[in-house]
């Protein structure tokens, strides 16, 4: 492809839009936010998350229900989409990013491939090993914050969803039960 003479080449970076957008009046970016509103409904739910927080926290709901369809299709011979259900809760991050609502998120991804397991029997290596790592980086998020309170409220939590999978297949049962065990040590 030949370049035309006089063309600009046009460099598609945050630099090039933030200096695009500088000229904006106060109007003109709110028409802005509007129309990637309309745009996208991921685009809405993340506004949501970042401006609509109520008493009770963010509504997690749009997340939950991606992580539901990517883990536990309503299909029985739907692909599981892993890389779907992790984006979910790398999206809500970026929105708000509140600790305890992301630990919430993970620990719904770890139950709903939970309940899919507890439905359909053994699942493959890659089902359990993306269960094992979501349910340790909760248990590793936990340990980082060092708040006994905190742990404990979550620790009951993931004592009850590992009694609920103890016997599955692959190890497992093992795994979750060591990272349960990690996470009580300092509490004893």
């Amino acid at each position: 492809m030949e370049k035309l003479e006089g063309a600009q080449i046009v460099t598609k970076n945050w630099t090039a839009i933030k200096g695009a957008l500088s000229g904006f009046s106060r109007i003109q970016l709110v028409g802005l936010v509007q129309d990637l509103y309309r745009a996208d409904p991921k685009n809405q739910d993340f506004l949501h998350a970042r401006f609509l927080v109520s008493d009770g926290g963010t509504d997690l709901s749009p997340y939950k229900k991606r992580i539901k369809a990517a883990i536990n299709p309503s299909r029985w011979d739907a692909p599981i989409k892993y890389r779907d259900a992790r984006r979910a809760i790398s999206d809500y991050n970026k929105a708000r990013g509140q600790l305890g609502e992301t630990l919430e998120l993970m620990f719904y991804y770890v139950k709903c491939g939970n309940d899919v397991t507890l439905e359909f029997g053994d699942m493959d290596e890659t089902f359990y090993n993306s269960m094992g790592s979501m349910f340790g980086s909760i248990v590793k998020k936990l340990s980082v914050q060092a708040d006994p309170e905190l742990t404990a409220t979550w620790l009951d939590l993931l004592e009850k969803e590992y009694q609920r999978v103890a016997n599955t297949g692959w190890g497992y049962g093992d795994e979750l039960g060591g990272y349960v065990e990690d996470l009580r040590s300092p509490q004893t």
